[in-house]
């Protein structure tokens, strides 16, 4: 968090704002009309994780499973949280947080395709790897309500997302296989920049007390990492959530949703040791967690 001063100032200028005492407009008492609404969530999704890794002219290289090959569990728990303020009756201002860390090392028996040799088109290999994936993302969202009526919302948003992130492998001390432990040496990509995100956002009331909510993102990555590596990465997240929230009282409630992310990456590196690789992440799960109205 220390690495996003701006998501600190986001807050203090929401709530600063938030606390101004104005004359409520009529909006205000619908059902969706809140000055502030902040969400804390707990995440546990359902995982499938794999990579690809070659040298740039693909004559070794190999595919990775993070569940079934490195033995990382296919479920993990996480925290979310959220935060919108309705600024006026059509526009808002949101900010989200997600965080997923995951790491492991085993001994596996790792298929490389090596063309042209004795065991064409596929070797087996023992290689102790060590993988690691860590994917931060802060994004702030601006989103215009193109209908706002006391029953059902529908708005686009645009907005900034920061992401931080790093996924890699590595062997062993004591891995033997020049030409294999060179393929699976030290390869992590690591990128922190402001990327542009998309949003639709569809809310419906079923009444005062409960309320359905919608929306669909989408961020592309389109980055040069090191000019001097000749490191580049790109691809694109999908991120897609249903909820269902419960206003218990007229400042907290409780809501229950499910969440999937979608994420196609591909890297490049063309410097000393050139190789590619690409990774795929499908996450998907429910989410239960607390809100606050302000």
């Amino acid at each position: 968090m220390k690495e996003y001063p701006l998501l600190w100032a986001i807050i203090i200028i929401a709530f600063s704002a938030s606390a101004v005492a104005k004359e409520k407009p009529e909006w205000r008492d619908w059902p969706m009309g809140d000055r502030l609404t902040g969400s804390i969530g707990y995440y546990k999704p359902k995982l499938s994780t794999k990579a690809a890794i070659a040298t740039q002219d693909e004559t070794l290289g190999a595919l990775i499973s993070f569940e079934d090959t490195l033995g990382l569990s296919d479920s993990k728990g996480t925290g979310i949280a959220g935060l919108r303020w309705r600024i006026s009756k059509r526009n808002e201002l949101s900010l989200n947080y997600f965080r997923l860390d995951r790491d492991s090392t085993k001994d596996v028996e790792l298929l490389v395709f090596v063309p042209e040799t004795e065991c064409d088109p596929n070797c087996s290999v023992d290689l102790p790897i060590s993988a690691v994936f860590y994917f931060e993302s802060v994004d702030i969202t601006y989103a215009f309500y193109a209908v706002f009526k006391e029953k059902h919302n529908l708005a686009f948003g645009i907005g900034l997302a920061l992401q931080n992130l790093q996924f890699g492998w590595r062997p062993s001390a004591n891995c033997t296989d020049d030409a294999l432990c060179s393929l699976v040496e030290p390869k992590e990509a690591k990128a922190t920049a402001p990327l542009p995100t998309f949003k639709v956002v569809y809310q419906y009331a079923i009444n005062d007390k409960w309320i359905v909510d919608t929306d669909v993102g989408y961020f592309a990555l389109d980055l040069e990492l090191d000019d001097e590596k000749g490191e580049n990465i790109d691809g694109r997240i999908w991120n897609v959530s249903a909820a269902i929230r419960w206003k218990t009282w007229d400042h907290v409630g409780f809501n229950v949703g499910y969440k999937y992310f979608d994420v196609d990456l591909d890297y490049e590196r063309s410097g000393t040791i050139p190789y590619k690789a690409a990774a795929e992440y499908d996450y998907r799960g429910f989410i239960v967690g607390i809100d606050g109205y302000f």
